[in-house]
């Protein structure tokens, strides 16, 4: 099977006009000029058709409040999140605090929490936002969605609840950079397009089988098939157009006549 074909739509790019077809060619566009086709491939040649359409996620937030205030009493907590550790994927801390001979108040047992928590962060362990001390209750939020499924379990005196539960991000410019996404048409001279890390992307798949050389018997063509992957910015003013025109394509009420004619 061939690599994916990806072709990164700029925000000046993504227009209604981007992704059409034309006496039976489907044909990805960069702007309208007369040589502004990317690629093109026969209709009779794409079998599925789909899109992901991006999402910015949610980072989780844990909130945390002591149990009843006693002298000599631990106090503990877990946290679980996702984390790109040397051994492992998933961190699972347990923080603990344990009062002395004068039951504490509150806000001591949470500024003590804290603590712990920051000694995480700082080790790399945990990316959390740390919050200011001084609070009866503990509000943990993860430090951005790169680091979203921060998730507590309630440990001894110490109740945990998920106040905003973590949504993975989707087509984020800055993982299409980390899964290595690159413009597979870059223009003479120029560097190939990258996804753009502060932006949001919808990824249109269009699953092809496409020529591959001549042999075997009369030297037939033989197809392979192939991925082509066009990513648009969600934010440009052309996007639900352009999102639009896909829509018609995959359930088939793109106008006919334009699918139609081509011997290719």
């Amino acid at each position: 099977m061939n690599r994916d074909i990806n072709i990164i739509l700029t925000t000046a790019e993504t227009l209604v006009t981007a992704i059409d077809f034309v006496d039976g060619l489907g044909r990805i566009r960069k702007g309208v000029a007369a040589d502004s086709v990317q690629y093109t491939f026969p209709w009779k040649k794409l079998g599925a058709v789909s899109k992901s359409t991006g999402a910015a996620g949610t980072a989780g937030i844990v909130t945390i409040t002591p149990g009843a205030l006693a002298a000599n009493t631990t106090y503990s907590f877990f946290l679980t999140q996702d984390m790109e550790l040397m051994f492992e994927e998933t961190a699972v801390e347990q923080i603990t605090w344990t009062s002395g001979a004068i039951a504490p108040t509150a806000i001591e047992i949470c500024n003590g929490w804290r603590d712990v928590v920051l000694s995480h962060v700082n080790a790399g362990r945990l990316a959390i936002t740390v919050p200011a001390a001084g609070a009866a209750t503990l509000i943990l939020p993860a430090a951005s969605v790169d680091n979203f499924n921060l998730r507590g379990v309630s440990g001894t005196l110490g109740t945990a609840v998920q106040t905003a539960a973590p949504v993975a991000p989707v087509g984020r410019g800055a993982d299409l950079l980390a899964e290595g996404i690159v413009d597979s048409f870059p223009a003479v001279g120029a560097v190939a397009a990258l996804p753009v890390a502060g932006l949001s992307y919808s990824e249109y798949t269009f699953e092809l089988m496409m020529p591959k050389g001549n042999g075997g018997f009369n030297e037939q063509t033989s197809d392979q098939a192939v991925s082509l992957k066009v990513y648009a910015d969600e934010g440009a003013a052309g996007w639900a157009a352009l999102d639009a025109v896909v829509d018609t394509i995959i359930d088939g009420t793109y106008t006919t006549a334009e699918l139609l004619g081509s011997d290719v």
